[in-house]
């Protein structure tokens, strides 16, 4: 085989190509936990409070941006996007760990598998936010049908400038 070796310059123009309009770091997620089917912590106003705490204080610390939030005595439904958590699962893990008590299996308190989650592109966003809005009426409907009306019942939760 004989190979030609060219001596003079070749230029190549290669067209940019934009695979988001957004960083990656401004991604949306939608992640929904559910409670095992006999635990009851999420009714009891001390562990729905001490899950409030933990995702305002991840939001707080930089380490996500919450967009808003469901909590009811089944689950958790939020939508995030990640800042300085280097990944979905290290939010998760944290989530986990402190939103227990301490010395607590997250076993007694969350189901291992996800019930929901989605990465919504940027396209998608308001799609996302109706469908949320949607869901926390359903779940409000729900939750009063069946527990009658309580504070520690149903939280939710909208950053105000999703509004706007």
């Amino acid at each position: 085989m004989l190979y030609q070796v060219l001596s003079f310059p070749v230029f190549l123009n290669e067209i940019p190509f934009h695979y988001s309009s957004l960083p990656s770091r401004d991604l949306v997620f939608e992640i929904s936990l559910k409670t095992p089917a006999n635990s009851e912590w999420l009714r009891e106003i001390q562990g729905a409070h001490r899950l409030v705490q933990t995702l305002l204080q991840g939001h707080l610390m930089g380490q996500y941006q919450l967009l808003d939030f469901l909590i009811w005595p089944e689950g958790l439904f939020v939508r995030l996007c990640l800042k300085e958590t280097p990944s979905l699962g290290a939010f998760l893990g944290f989530l986990k760990e402190r939103s227990i008590p301490s010395g607590e299996s997250a076993k007694n308190y969350w189901d291992d598998e996800l019930q929901w989650i989605k990465l919504v592109a940027p396209d998608n966003f308001a799609e996302s936010s109706r469908s949320f809005l949607e869901k926390a009426e359903q779940v409000r409907g729900q939750v009063s049908r069946s527990f009658g009306f309580s504070p520690s019942l149903f939280f939710f939760y909208r950053d105000p400038r999703l509004n706007k």
